[in-house]
């Protein structure tokens, strides 16, 4: 069953402002920051959505996006896996995955050395498994959905 995400974009500098709003919105739904992705003056953050809270996130974001708090909102359906790594310095290395159209990556919050794949299929490819089996720096990948 694919997940649901929500990938929420703002400027950075804008983060301490926005970070109670989003906390206190997680409490109430029960869904979980599992992502943050920071590309210099932009942020992404990613929230797993566990039950049908949509409506109750979009309260939040809608009005946040009107007062350009955030930059953009999307909720997106995906199957996720969790890829660790031996050291926190995976960028480039994640920068390699073979993505398909419409497929993506993103640091996992939870921990330093992890990322999250974001991905169109149940099951990864022929191509993506080996990939992931022959990248050394790997230490376990794991289906999240």
């Amino acid at each position: 069953m694919k997940t649901s995400i929500i990938e929420v974009g703002l400027a950075t500098d804008k983060l301490v402002e926005m970070q109670p709003i989003f906390e206190q919105c997680l409490l109430e739904t029960g869904d979980l920051l599992i992502g943050c992705q920071v590309y210099d003056d932009q942020t992404l953050l990613v929230v797993r959505l566990f039950g049908d809270n949509l409506p109750m996130h979009l309260k939040t974001l809608t009005p946040a996006y009107r007062n350009k708090q955030v930059d953009s909102f999307q909720v997106v359906a995906c199957y996720l896996f969790k890829v660790v790594f031996k050291h926190g310095s995976f960028e480039e290395t994640m920068r390699q995955f073979p993505l398909h159209m419409g497929e993506s990556w993103f640091t996992a919050i939870q921990g330093p050395n992890a990322a999250y794949l974001c991905l169109n299929e149940p099951q990864l490819s022929q191509k993506q498994i080996t990939w992931l089996a022959q990248e050394t720096s790997i230490v376990q990948w794991t289906n999240e959905s």
